[in-house]
């Protein structure tokens, strides 16, 4: 019965031995990290833009005159005054 416990004990080293082995030496991870770090740098670049974007119009917006005024009655512009 110890023997067979010694053997399997064996074994299983050997084998987690040789899977250790194969991942160590596997560089599949390398790609998706880069992918992560690429998409990361994307999502950054359209958040600046974006911002960018939204400080503009809303600068433009500003600009727009809100106070027209039209008469009711005539239905003719009135202007500012």
């Amino acid at each position: 019965m110890q023997e067979l416990s010694i053997r399997s004990w064996i074994w299983l080293s050997a084998t987690a031995s040789r899977i250790r082995g194969k991942l160590r030496d596997d560089e599949r991870g390398l790609t998706t990290t880069e992918w992560a770090l690429l998409v990361a740098g994307v999502a950054a670049l359209a958040i600046v833009v974006v911002s960018v974007v939204r400080n503009l119009t809303s600068e433009t917006a500003a600009k727009i005159p809100t106070n027209v005024n039209v008469g009711t009655d005539t239905g003719e512009f009135l202007g500012d005054g």
